[in-house]
């Protein structure tokens, strides 16, 4: 379905919420849409095999013995409402909540009381998503489940190889994570892959983006064990890089298995090529610091000898003077006290000009000890 061509009037969202006045809030913000409220989780769970393209649940509904996240659990087993995109809204807008959510196959999460533009955006959001890729992603990703499911041992050995070999060949952190999830999707698996090695957190998706609270749960999960396991959705975290399945095969032990051994064995290869590339980064800033302490030096030298230089002219200059002097003395037919207290004002004034030139000019000698500090930095960094 081509979500720019369809009118928005034809967009099914079911909502699920005990209290009447917050429905109807959601029908009136979503006025543009069809929405179909329901305050009993019994009928909700009745009619929502109409299949529509939104569904906004309530986490705490009193008198009822289940919960929002027993319904999206139910929901995610329904051939109809599989990948149906989920949104919980509730008045605790706490991170334990919203990774309950998640883990309960939800999409996405708006705290009450909730603003109008953003409850517009996440449901324009999810619809988007599911006009565009749910029919299509639904039929690749069964295509490539079926194909690699008769997947031998040796040949799962054979893509590890492949994906290693072609990690050495990396040149950046994006370029390795992309090529994980490539590898991963061989395996049948999507994935959403982080980076922590950079100074800005990185994420790379089988699909366009990461979604908000994939994010999330990869950051919360960062510094825990290193395979945490959340039924079809699984989390393995090395130093520099996590990352999150979303579709484990974990009712299939066997298989099961396989694949976290084979993703410790790709993150570690990861988080080592991550590693190496920091290095590579911090080896070539070192050298383009000395390249540029080397040609500073150069520089230094150059106006050096240019002082040099101008000192000899300078002191040629004096001489000349000096010279002229005397014989303008004669001319001036001065008497021995005269002409004795005039060439001493002079050369009392060169002096003076000479010492202050001299002072000015020692421009290298006041900042090599600042290069040599400099390269000692350097040298240290590596």
């Amino acid at each position: 379905m081509d979500w720019n061509t369809t009118d928005r009037s034809q967009a099914r969202i079911a909502c699920l919420d005990d209290e009447p006045q917050a429905l109807t809030l959601l029908e009136k913000a979503l006025g543009e849409y069809q929405v179909a409220p329901f305050t009993c989780s019994e009928r909700f769970l009745q009619n929502v095999s109409t299949t529509p393209q939104c569904i906004l649940l309530d986490i705490h509904i009193s008198d009822q013995h289940i919960s929002g996240y027993d319904i999206c659990r139910q929901l995610r087993q329904q051939a109809a409402t599989r990948h149906t995109p989920i949104i919980f809204i509730s008045a605790n807008g706490e991170l334990e909540s919203r990774l309950e959510g998640y883990a309960a196959g939800g999409d996405d999460f708006i705290a009450k009381p909730f603003d109008v533009a953003e409850l517009k955006a996440k449901v324009e959001r999810a619809l988007r998503h599911q006009a565009h890729s749910t029919d299509l992603e639904s039929a690749v990703d069964n295509a490539r489940q079926a194909a690699f499911e008769a997947m031998t041992h040796s040949a799962e050995q054979g893509e590890i190889t492949r994906f290693i070999e072609q990690a050495g060949a990396c040149r950046s952190a994006s370029q390795l994570l992309e090529l994980l999830v490539a590898s991963l999707k061989n395996f049948g698996l999507n994935s959403v892959v982080a980076n922590w090695s950079g100074r800005c957190e990185q994420l790379v998706s089988h699909q366009s983006q990461a979604r908000p609270l994939e994010a999330e749960l990869l950051k919360s999960c960062r510094y825990g064990r290193r395979i945490i396991e959340l039924e079809r959705r699984m989390v393995v975290n090395f130093e520099h890089t996590s990352v999150l399945i979303k579709n484990s095969p974990w009712q299939e032990p066997e298989r099961y298995g396989r694949i976290k051994d084979h993703l410790c064995v790709l993150m570690s290869s990861v988080n080592e090529r991550l590693i190496a590339l920091q290095t590579e980064l911090k080896l070539q800033q070192q050298t383009l610091l000395l390249q540029v302490v080397g040609e500073l030096r150069d520089a230094l030298t150059q106006l050096q000898q240019q002082r040099d230089s101008r000192l000899q002219q300078a002191s040629q200059q004096v001489a000349d003077l000096d010279m002229e002097l005397r014989e303008e003395v004669i001319l001036l037919n001065l008497d021995p006290d005269q002409e004795q207290h005039l060439q001493q004002l002079v050369r009392s004034h060169v002096a003076r000009l000479d010492q202050c030139y001299r002072s000015c000019s020692n421009v290298g000698e006041e900042l090599q000890p600042i290069l040599e500090g400099l390269e000692q930095v350097v040298e240290a960094s590596g």
